[in-house]
């Protein structure tokens, strides 16, 4: 094999391992079947909306356009894959980076169901808070 072909199956190799990590991770934390694995939602002390953010969306985009990275990198057929993955990276990218986007909420829809309960008490604790410290700040 030539240092170029070894070079290609290895980037493939690394980016298809990375990429099912972060579906791996995904998988595991929207289970939530453990209590580390519901810890991304955050606490009645506030809620973690990064690390929410990358569980819900960022982590299985990333993931998704690793694996499509992985595809079109492998010699002969990667440019073939290529086109058939280049939409679905293009997409992935966009959902990752409105992941990234703290501003721009996110729908229910993408939270699984148990996180749902939880999200509307992180919402009604922050207006708690900052209702009290607008009351305590007018004094």
């Amino acid at each position: 094999m030539s240092d170029q072909l070894t070079t290609r199956l290895l980037v493939a190799a690394g980016f298809t391992l990375v990429g099912i990590c972060c579906l791996a991770y995904t998988v595991w934390a929207r289970r939530g079947r453990s209590e580390r694995a519901r810890a991304w939602m955050g606490s009645e002390f506030g809620e973690r909306l990064r690390d929410e953010r990358w569980a819900v969306l960022g982590a299985p985009m990333f993931g998704v356009m690793c694996l499509c990275s992985a595809a079109f990198v492998l010699p002969v057929v990667g440019i073939y894959l290529g086109l058939v993955t280049l939409p679905l990276a293009a997409l992935s990218f966009v959902l990752f980076l409105w992941a990234m986007m703290y501003f721009i909420p996110l729908p229910d829809l993408f939270y699984p169901r148990w996180a749902r309960p939880l999200r509307e008490r992180n919402r009604r604790v922050e207006a708690a808070w900052k209702q009290e410290f607008r009351r305590r700040r007018g004094r």
